[in-house]
């Protein structure tokens, strides 16, 4: 339903703003050949962007003496990817859903599992925080910027730099972090109608919560630990942005290669808008590309073809991959347990 509704609010961004006629004229003058090829290499490009956002997790739980192999970090990534953009909750279902898978599988010590996904967010929003401010600094004494793209970029740098402040606090002020679990704990207990057993499961909730200061605390004491993540994390963010790039190419706009920073910047931004919490995965996201691309000099026509076929890479293949990892690892889940009563993958 969200889905729906945010992709025929989208289709009438580009009605009336945009227009259909001028958005044909743009295909129409495409090279077919040209087209195949740079639009081709954009399914290349994601799937090594997914690989390499799986081999950070995958280096932090190594760390951390939880090994799941390659193979589990990406197909863990991928479906809790798949379920973040299926899901209007972004950020928080996709990092449930692989501290389940893992847990589920492997009986992974929760505490250590939670830590590496934590640490695995606030790498992820370090990266993209970093190369939007230093992009906005060389844009903003570079170009004359308009007024409302000043603000909507500090807005969302400003937005970056409180998640990760927030999320690093609770990392590591335990205190403050015991008493979120007992408010979550109460809170289950009015869900439930107090059938839950509060006692068992804030003891529960107290061992993981040690478990994850002392994982967090692990690659506190010796930052060397995070050196390999982070590599790995600016090389998935800039094949991220090389489906970009790549979609340009292919309509043949290749004066895109002289504005690196205008794409960084719509990249970042648009990364932001996608991990709002409740908010459209489809729509939202969409209009504002297309309106910052036209901010920054791009044509109408142009920003809407290209802002079409970018989320047709980012979003809606992503989810279609997603759709049939999830599938393929329910029948390898039910086979594993009619065969041996053990589930794996």
């Amino acid at each position: 339903m969200f889905m729906a509704t945010g992709l025929l609010v989208f289709l009438a961004y580009l009605h009336f703003f945009v227009g259909f006629e001028e958005i044909l004229g743009i295909l129409q003058q495409v090279s077919p050949a040209q087209y195949l090829l740079y639009y081709s290499l954009t399914i290349v490009a994601i799937v090594l962007s997914a690989f390499f956002y799986s081999m950070v997790w995958h280096d932090l739980l190594k760390t951390l003496s939880i090994n799941i192999g390659r193979k589990r970090s990406f197909l863990y990534c991928w479906i809790g990817n798949f379920v973040d953009l299926v899901i209007p909750f972004e950020t928080v279902t996709g990092e449930i859903t692989r501290i389940y898978l893992i847990t589920k599988d492997l009986n992974a010590d929760l505490g250590r599992t939670v830590a590496s996904v934590v640490c695995h967010r606030i790498i992820s929003v370090f990266t993209t925080l970093s190369l939007l401010a230093a992009s906005s600094l060389y844009l903003v004494l570079t170009y004359k910027v308009e007024v409302q793209v000043l603000y909507l970029l500090v807005a969302v740098i400003i937005g970056a730099a409180a998640t990760i402040a927030i999320i690093f606090y609770l990392s590591v002020a335990e205190a403050a972090a015991k008493k979120l679990v007992d408010v979550l704990v109460w809170f289950a207990g009015v869900i439930t109608r107090n059938r839950l057993d509060l006692a068992e499961t804030r003891n529960k909730a107290e061992q993981a919560l040690s478990v994850f200061h002392h994982g967090v605390m692990t690659f506190g004491r010796n930052p060397l630990y995070l050196v390999k993540p982070l590599v790995y994390s600016y090389l998935s963010w800039a094949f991220h942005l090389i489906v970009y790039f790549l979609v340009f190419y292919a309509l043949g706009f290749l004066e895109v290669a002289g504005r690196v920073p205008q794409m960084i910047i719509v990249f970042s931004i648009s990364l932001s808008v996608q991990t709002i919490p409740i908010g459209f995965p489809v729509g939202l996201v969409e209009i504002v590309m297309t309106s910052l691309y036209r901010l920054f000099g791009f044509g109408a026509a142009i920003s809407g073809v290209a802002t079409s076929l970018i989320r047709l890479v980012t979003f809606w293949f992503q989810i279609l991959v997603g759709y049939v990892l999830v599938q393929w690892v329910g029948i390898r889940y039910l086979l594993d347990r009619n065969s041996t009563g053990k589930v794996g993958i």
